[in-house]
Order: C-alpha cells, then structure tokens, then sequence
C-alpha cells in the first residue's frame, strides 16, 4: 500500500529525473547496492527439503536479474518482500521469496528448535526420505483446516473441510512427478505456512485462463513467475475507455474464482490495487496470492439448510473503507458473493477515498455516457450495496455486460 502512495508521487517526470539522479549517485558511491545480487545466496538451496522445490534450479542461473522499468527499479531498491525482476530467454520474469527475511528466519528457527522438524533443519539436515515418520500431508491438513478464530491469518484454507484435499492439489502433483513424494509434501507443508502463492498458481495455472500470472518453477526458497505488467495504481489516470475494460476483465475475474471450478470456489480476502497488474491486452490478472479461502463445493456438510444458500456479505456495509467479511460465514455456503464484494468496493466503488484509487478506478465517467448509460453509476452501487431485486452477483454481471456494450459501441 506505502509502494504505491509513492509511486503515485514519483510518477511525475521532475520526481522521476530526480529519483534517478539520486540512485545515480547512490550507485556511483556505493557498493552495497547492486542490480544483481548473488543467485546462490537468493535461492538458499541448501535448506531444502525446507523450501518451495527445486523445478527451475537448472535454469535458474540464466536468469539476469535486472530492473527493467521505474516501478521495478523502485520496488527492487525500496520494497520489503525480497522480490527481484530480471529476464529469462527475453522475457520479463519476477523472482519472489514470498516472505520476509524476518518470516524466513523465524521459520528456520522453528524447525531447529522442534525435535519433530530437526532432520529437515539445515544444521543438521538429514535423509528425510529415510530418517523420518512423521506424516507431511497430515500436517498439509492440518494447516489447511485451522479454526479461523484461533488463527488470524487466512492464509490458504479449505473449508468445510478437507476431504477433496488430494483433487486441489492435483496439478502440484501432475508438476512434480519427478520429486519424491514426502520430500514435495515437505515442499508443500512449507508454501502453506510461509506463503501458497506457488500452490494456487499451479492450482489456477495461467495457461488455463485464470487470471494469474505464469508460474515458471522454484529453485530452494524462490519462485519465478511471468512478469504481467504495471500495476493497477498505473492506469488510474489512462482513459475512461481503457479503464472500463480494465474494470470488465475484473469482474469477469469475480465470475472466475466464483464458478468456473465445478469442484472449488476461491475466494480472495487480501483484493487491492497492489496485488492486481495489467497484461498486453489490458485485462487484470492478481499477482499475489497469499490469502485465499476455497470452499470445495461437493464437500459432504453437515450443516445443509444453509449450504446451498447464497452467502451474501453484510459485514459493516456502512463503511466506506472496510472490506469486513466473516471466513467462517463464507465456509458455510456452497456459494459467496465475496469476491464481487471484494472487487466493486475496493476498486470500482465511486466514494473510494484511499489516496491510492481515490473515486475508484471507474471515476469521472465521461458526461456523454452517462447520459447514454445512466445505469452505469446504479449498477456499481448495486455491486456493493445491493437491494432487491438484485444481487451482488447479479448487479456485478449486468455492470460487466454494460461496460462490454459501451467499449464496443465507442471503439
């Protein structure tokens, strides 16, 4: 959120020349700084099986780690989330750590420091395929399952429960053939807990059209993933036309995570303009994924007479700022109207005042359309404030459908 306050200010020509003048200087005197920090040291392969796997250390090192624009460059020298952007067979690629150094450290610390976890501590790491009985993918479930009001993080959860665990993560599976099974569990109880980015990109991969980035493999405590592009806070001020499209492929993303599976609905509890960038084609994919509930939908439940209820959020619907939802709420229903809430009053509702989006990203509707529209500024509101006979759901799928009709018409 700081990120993009400051990129909002930087993004002026005279603050950009004088950004750059200073990391000029910067780099001119001193030698702490650099554009390309050793790959060895980044991958810390030397603690797996404690890492996130090992598909793309036979490449990993023809990545040139590099800052390709001022957004990069900004977030490489000043960000705090270990993220690092370079090229990889000309391509744009980002390499993430996916957590702090503070998280990383404490994790380590963790695993020396409880006898269940030592033979996979790096001071004395050990063959774990031999030396261990301990059951990784009961612990998968058991961090997958964690009582929301026990625990504050969301994380990656999956409720009611956990029965169809093995068909979420059929693709990780599928990837990682080639890793022996108790060592890619390892691999898979560590993404959980430190961050399931990696999971969920393979789970939602990009070449099926889920509005994700690529994900291109790990090597020890990274990730490479598709650069997408700039972010969101980026096209704030493009044309009314373009951000409406920007707008439908969000919406469109609602629908996605809502009922394309059959099988999962995944809901997004972290939606903000940091974590969504903008492709080539101007659609919207979600760069981070670390906070996400999926309800599996075939799951035998108890709890029946609400199940197939639509859940519908009406957590502090008074107040402009808060994105208020309750996780357990959401688990309880075959089906929520979350992440069309999460979407139209984070990012398209009119009365956003956040310094980041202020009037949200469908602001200053041009006075020509609204006259040929009207609807247009109803249905947002509909979106986040529904009354009958609407729905969210419903008012979100009319909003992109009208957006849809006025792109066309103008182009």
């Amino acid at each position: 959120m700081i990120l993009s306050y400051i990129y909002n200010i930087l993004k002026f020509k005279k603050w950009k020349l004088l950004f750059f003048v200073i990391i000029f200087i910067i780099f001119k005197w001193s030698k702490i700084i650099t554009f390309q920090p050793n790959i060895n040291y980044l991958t810390e392969l030397h603690k797996c099986p404690a890492c996130f796997g090992t598909s793309a250390c036979n490449y990993i090192h023809k990545v040139d780690i590099t800052p390709y624009d001022f957004y990069s460059t900004f977030s490489y020298l000043f960000g705090v989330k270990n993220v690092f952007f370079g090229f990889f067979i000309n391509n744009k690629v980002i390499l993430k750590k996916l957590a702090h150094s503070s998280e990383l450290n404490d994790f380590d610390r963790m695993l020396c420091e409880n006898e269940n976890f030592g033979h996979i501590c790096e001071k004395n790491l050990k063959n774990v395929n031999n030396k261990t009985s301990i059951d990784f993918y009961e612990l998968i479930v058991r961090e997958v399952t964690l009582d929301f009001a026990k625990d504050n993080l969301v994380r990656l959860r999956l409720c009611p429960n956990a029965q169809h665990l093995r068909n979420l993560l059929e693709y990780v599976y599928v990837n990682n053939e080639q890793v022996d099974l108790k060592t890619l569990e390892i691999n898979i109880w560590m993404s959980i807990i430190l961050n399931p980015e990696p999971l969920l990109l393979q789970i939602l991969p990009a070449n099926n059209n889920w509005p994700v980035p690529k994900y291109l493999g790990a090597c020890g405590r990274i990730v490479i993933e598709e650069y997408v592009g700039s972010p969101l806070t980026a096209y704030y001020n493009k044309s009314w036309l373009l951000r409406a499209k920007i707008a439908s492929s969000l919406l469109n993303a609602a629908y996605m995570f809502t009922y394309r599976s059959n099988d999962f609905g995944f809901y997004l509890t972290d939606v903000s303009a940091d974590n969504i960038a903008i492709d080539s084609n101007n659609n919207a994919k979600f760069v981070d994924l670390e906070n996400v509930i999926i309800v599996d939908k075939n799951s035998i439940y108890k709890e029946k007479s609400m199940w197939n209820q639509l859940q519908e959020n009406t957590e502090n619907l008074n107040c402009t700022e808060c994105l208020a939802y309750s996780p357990a709420e959401i688990c309880n229903h075959k089906t929520s109207d979350h992440n069309y809430y999460a979407i139209c009053k984070t990012l398209l509702a009119l009365n956003i005042d956040d310094g980041v989006l202020p009037g949200g990203l469908l602001h200053n509707i041009p006075t020509d359309i609204l006259k040929t529209y009207p609807n247009v500024e109803y249905l947002i509101e509909q979106c986040i404030t529904p009354r009958k006979p609407f729905t969210r759901i419903s008012a979100g799928m009319q909003l992109k459908q009208l957006l849809d009709t006025i792109i066309e018409d103008k182009n």
